[in-house]
């Protein structure tokens, strides 16, 4: 069924998509211009390209032990690291974590800064952690909102059980909504 799923989200045309946008090396893909972008683990060789793209915070979503952030970013962007599963973790993602970030997020993209969400490789978690704010703070629903991050991002490649993690996330949602704090 995911397979499913996925191809349904995978571009029919990729010639007709726009192409991602390379920054310096780093694969940088805008979800919402000059809002919101994803990708992967930067690295002391690209992460400069984050100024040039206008990045203010970075939302740093794998363990250490999967690759190190840059020392430099933490001094130079607004950055907070949120350790997510993978399809590789034993455990599944919590829904109530990804709330957590969600939220984070919001609170910068509210306050004028531009976001990178990154994971690992830029195809799992940030995209998840993007589409799942795309369901709470821009009022998509999840089929749409994985349109949007698939389209914009295409190696995006959510998992069965990410897609029950936003799906219960916009559930309670919808019992108790986010309250946003600047």
């Amino acid at each position: 069924m995911l397979k499913h799923i996925q191809a349904v989200f995978r571009p029919s045309h990729p010639s007709k998509h726009k192409p991602r946008t390379a920054i310096a090396a780093l694969a940088l893909d805008w979800i919402l211009p000059q809002q919101l972008a994803v990708g992967p683990l930067p690295t002391p060789q690209n992460y400069s390209s984050l100024h040039q793209a206008g990045i203010q915070s970075v939302v740093s979503l794998c363990a250490p032990s999967e690759g190190l952030i840059p020392t430099d970013i933490p001094q130079q962007f607004d950055h907070a690291r949120f350790i997510l599963p993978d399809s590789s973790y034993i455990f599944g993602l919590d829904p109530r974590q990804l709330r957590h970030i969600v939220h984070h997020i919001h609170t910068r993209i509210q306050r004028g800064q531009a976001v990178y969400v990154h994971c690992l490789a830029g195809v799992e978690r940030s995209p998840t952690v993007c589409a799942s704010y795309l369901c709470l703070y821009q009022g998509l629903d999840l089929w749409e909102a994985v349109a949007v991050v698939t389209r914009q991002h295409p190696i995006a490649m959510l998992t069965e059980s990410q897609f029950r993690a936003i799906r219960t996330l916009v559930q309670n949602e919808l019992a108790q909504p986010v309250t946003p704090s600047l």
